[in-house]
Parts: C-alpha cells; sequence; structure tokens
C-alpha cells in the first residue's frame, strides 16, 4: 500500500472554506486508491489547533492514518537554538526593502516537518500553496517520493495588494518555487495554462469537484437568493460594493439568505436572513432559487459558484465569478459587469420562467460534465499514476 503526506495548513475540521471542501475531497480520492495518508497542518499561519475531539473524530472518518501539526516558533525558552534561529530568520525578512511571495516557512516548522519525514517514509508528499514549498526545497528527508504541489490559486496576483510588493520578483519567485516539485496540481484551466508556460514541470488540471445534487433540489423554495461567503478581504470588498450599489436596485420583496462570515458585513434587513455557520449548505442551496457571486478582485475558481451549479442553481455573477471555468458561457451563471446588469440579471431570472428553466438547465448541464466526483476520481487516479 502506497503512503502519502498531505499539508494543507488549514486545520480542516474548521470546515468553514472552500479550500477545506477541497482538502476533504483529495482525501477522499487518495482513500479511494488505497493510498495510506498522513495530513499536516499548521497551528497558527493560516491555522488553528485541533482539539483532542476534532482529532479523534477526524481519524473515526478513516482518511488519514496520523494527524501532525506545525508552529511557526518554539513555544518555550527551554529550546532556545530553536527560537534564537527563528528571531534571526524573522529580523531578516522584517529588514527585506521589497515584497516579494512570502514564505510561511520558519526554522522552527521546518524542524518539525523535517521529524515527521525521518520517522516516516512516502511514496507521495502534497503540499498546499506556494507559501509552503520551501518545506520540501533540498530535502534531503524526502527520500525519494513524488513531489506534489497543490497550488490552490496564482498567489502573485492574490499577493500584489500589498505595499511595496514586487511583481516581477514575486512571479519569479512562484515559478522557482513549483519548480521544486514533480507535479504541479492547477485547480482552474487559466492557472494550468499559465504555470505550464513557466515551469519545467507537468502540470495537471485538478479542478473542484462535488456530489451531483442537480436531481434532488427541491420544488418548494424559502429563498429567492443566496450569498455564500467567508470574510476574507475579497469578499468584504465584494459585499460592501453589491450591498451599497446592487442591493437597493432589487426587489424588496426578495427574500435573501447569507450564509458564512460576511454576513456580519451585511446590512440588517427584514428580507435578509442570516446564518454566521452551517455545516449542511446543502439544505440552503436545495431550498433557493439562485445564488449571486459578486467578487471584484481575486483570483482562482470560485468553489461557491460549483456548489451552486451543483444543485442547477443559476448563478449571477460578476467577471470574476466565472474564473477557472472551462468554459465561460452557457455554463449556467450569467456574468454582470455593473450594478444595473446584476440587479436586472437576478429580475429576470426571477420573473421569467422559461428564461430561469433554461439557465437552471445549463448548470447542471455544466457541472456533470465538468465537476462530478466521478470525474475528479478518474482525474486523481490518473494524476497519482495509481
Amino acid at each position: 500500500m502506497k503512503t502519502l503526506l498531505y499539508f494543507i495548513p488549514f486545520n480542516i475540521m474548521k470546515n468553514n472554506a472552500g479550500a477545506h471542501t477541497r482538502a476533504w475531497g483529495l482525501l477522499e480520492a487518495f482513500h479511494r486508491n488505497g493510498i495510506t495518508v498522513d495530513y499536516v497542518h499548521s497551528e497558527d499561519t493560516w491555522g488553528a489547533p485541533m482539539s483532542s475531539e476534532e482529532r479523534e473524530a477526524m481519524q473515526q472518518m478513516k482518511r488519514v492514518r496520523n494527524i501532525y501539526s506545525l508552529r511557526r516558533k518554539p513555544g518555550s525558552m527551554q529550546q532556545l537554538d530553536q527560537w534564537l534561529r527563528y528571531r534571526m530568520q524573522r529580523l531578516w525578512r522584517d529588514l527585506s526593502p521589497r515584497r516579494s511571495l512570502p514564505s510561511f516557512v520558519t526554522t522552527y516548522n521546518q524542524y518539525l516537518f523535517n521529524n515527521i519525514l525521518r520517522a516516516n517514509t512516502y511514496d507521495y508528499i502534497v503540499i498546499s500553496y506556494a507559501h509552503w514549498g520551501d518545506l520540501i526545497k533540498s530535502n534531503p528527508c524526502v527520500r525519494g517520493a513524488e513531489l506534489i504541489i497543490d497550488t490552490h490559486d496564482f498567489l502573485t496576483a492574490q499577493e500584489q495588494v500589498w505595499k511595496k510588493f514586487d511583481i516581477g520578483q514575486a512571479f519569479g519567485d512562484e515559478m522557482k518555487r513549483l519548480n521544486y516539485f514533480d507535479k504541479i496540481w492547477a485547480i482552474s484551466a487559466e492557472e494550468q495554462y499559465l504555470f505550464r508556460q513557466f515551469s519545467k514541470k507537468e502540470t495537471v488540471l485538478v479542478p473542484f469537484c462535488t456530489d451531483d445534487h442537480t436531481a434532488i433540489a427541491e420544488t418548494e423554495k424559502s429563498y429567492d437568493i443566496l450569498y455564500v461567503a467567508s470574510d476574507n478581504r475579497h469578499n468584504l470588498k465584494a459585499a460592501d460594493w453589491f450591498f451599497r450599489e446592487v442591493y437597493p436596485l432589487i426587489n424588496p420583496s426578495f427574500q435573501w439568505c447569507v450564509i458564512g462570515g460576511i454576513h456580519q458585513y451585511i446590512p440588517d434587513k427584514e428580507n435578509i436572513k442570516k446564518i454566521p455557520y452551517t455545516d449542511s449548505l446543502g439544505a440552503f442551496y436545495s431550498r433557493a432559487k439562485l445564488a449571486i457571486c459578486p467578487m471584484l478582485s481575486g483570483t482562482g475558481v470560485k468553489i461557491k459558484v460549483i456548489e451552486a451549479l451543483s444543485y442547477g442553481l443559476p448563478v449571477v455573477c460578476s467577471p470574476r465569478g466565472v474564473d477557472g471555468l472551462v468554459n465561460k458561457t452557457e455554463n449556467g451563471c450569467i456574468v454582470a459587469r455593473s450594478a444595473t446588469d446584476f440587479a436586472r440579471a437576478i429580475q429576470e431570472l426571477l420573473s421569467m420562467p422559461d428564461h430561469y428553466k433554461k439557465v437552471s438547465a445549463q448548470a447542471g448541464s455544466f457541472f456533470q460534465k465538468n465537476h462530478t466526483k466521478e470525474t475528479f476520481f478518474r482525474i486523481m487516479t490518473e494524476a497519482l499514476e495509481v
């Protein structure tokens, strides 16, 4: 039986973001291919500690053998040597005059990661995000494992919002880190194309896929419009624009449901139901008529768009909403480039039954051709060559 070390910085038992959903999909694919998996996450940078209850629940799912965690710095002065190394590394970064693509690998989390590699032998090592690529850079502890980077995103585009950011240097650093690996997994067609142009390594399209729910959508609808989003900076920008510019143009009789961290930034209205968190999004997708994705920035495929399409829901979105999709038209998404276009698209879908039925059918057809679990498992079996 083959073994695999899977690193993603998040504690995926806090199942509250699209990247977590992707991680669970990969774990299921590894399991179906008979691969034994050790899971590694970060307790601080992007991550969170895992409670004993979460550890027990995760292991009961039979998707992982061992659970390991990393920390960016030693926990006490007793580890003086590691603490001094960490402080020197941080000082060098703080004094750096130019901002490139950050590396979240420190001397201490590298030390912890290498301890895992010394104690185990793996056929595959999968690292999520180029931010963490230095974990395997020139690392003798990998001992012949096939090295795979699951990119999740084009990070240079994500990071360019920072002051003193050097795009050219960052892009060069990102491509250099991708070249540490034997294979690159890209989540979107655009990123696969980009990485193929500038990397020497095989780049495989591993799209986000999920269960097909198109046949089980309920006929009784509780909500006209569903908005699912976390509270990252891109969603905050989108929500601010949408509820200032678009919402006032929409029929106030329409019933809304807003789910996720974004709820706390949405105005209180009688027709808007806010739900901070749910572990059963499906119950809300199946009871909604359409979904929105008003993203104005950000890169990569939008997980919530694909989830909505899996229920046959039309999606009204900005141009960013169709990023990463292999088809930009006739895919169940109506792209609106202005506030008035956005409001009009929602109004037409909710007031024109034939138009709604046509777009809904396109959503289901596109999803079934490109994003079902069966498609994903086939791609993963080929990518892992098992």
